[in-house]
């Protein structure tokens, strides 16, 4: 009786791991040419303090790519906190946009994302521009050994005061097959090398405390089998704070 209980509590744990609480994010990649590079961010920065600064407006980011196919190029996303807002155009806003900002940028790649909040980390402090990305891709048949090491990686730094954001999206639409983005928030470069010394000797040495003996890495080793060819892709990412909303909330 008591190892039924065990396995139906675990089942429940991964088969939630995924769920999203009130945070979508709404993603598409814009290319410009280099020649309009200024007048494109002159322009998006202009609409996004006329129309997306204030409580109540909508909420939109604009990232750099610093790195991959699209590096030089620029995605911009708008935060929601249902699909629902998605019906709820902003038509003078996107009018403005389409007529100072349409004529030096092309889009594509349009994707939807849920964060999944079971899986997602977030210590507070001070919001920071620079995001290392994994991108993954895994088999559908081995989803519960990927969830368990992104619930379990959560929770250890949970447990050892990991002072630095992890943000776990799940690719809703526009994607193909079980896509993932985990998010990693660094302070510049520094930090991230930062980061990625003391802290996380910490905190994987209390994922084995807490897991057991090598369990971050038999599960990480697991977690990597869970994959599809070509399922891990890192990516960096520049925040631009001029051309993007302010925090507001948890967002």
């Amino acid at each position: 009786m008591r190892n039924y209980l065990i396995l139906l509590i675990t089942v429940l744990v991964f088969s939630s791991a995924s769920a999203q609480d009130n945070a979508w994010l709404q993603s598409r990649v814009l290319t410009v040419d280099a020649a309009d590079v200024e007048k494109f961010e002159s322009a998006v920065a202009k609409k996004t303090k006329m129309y997306n600064s204030e409580e109540g407006t909508p909420i939109w980011f604009t990232f750099r790519i610093l790195t991959g196919q699209n590096s030089n190029q620029y995605l911009r996303v708008q935060y929601i906190t249902s699909p629902d807002e998605l019906d709820n155009l902003d038509t003078v806003g996107n009018a403005y946009w389409q007529k100072t900002v349409g004529p030096y940028h092309k889009a594509k790649d349009v994707r939807l994302w849920g964060r999944s909040n079971n899986t997602s980390y977030n210590p507070g402090g001070d919001r920071v521009n620079l995001r290392r990305i994994i991108y993954y891709k895994y088999d559908s048949a081995k989803e519960d050994d990927f969830w368990r090491f992104r619930w379990r990686v959560k929770r250890a730094m949970e447990e050892s005061g990991y002072d630095s954001r992890m943000s776990v999206l799940v690719c809703q639409s526009g994607c193909n097959g079980n896509v993932v983005q985990v998010r990693f928030h660094h302070n510049g470069w520094v930090g991230q090398t930062s980061d990625y010394g003391e802290p996380l000797a910490a905190m994987v040495e209390k994922y084995n405390e807490m897991f057991g003996e090598d369990a971050y890495e038999q599960d990480s080793d697991r977690m990597n089998e869970s994959l599809l060819p070509e399922g891990s892709i890192i990516r960096h990412h520049e925040l631009l704070p001029e051309l993007s909303s302010a925090w507001r909330n948890n967002n």
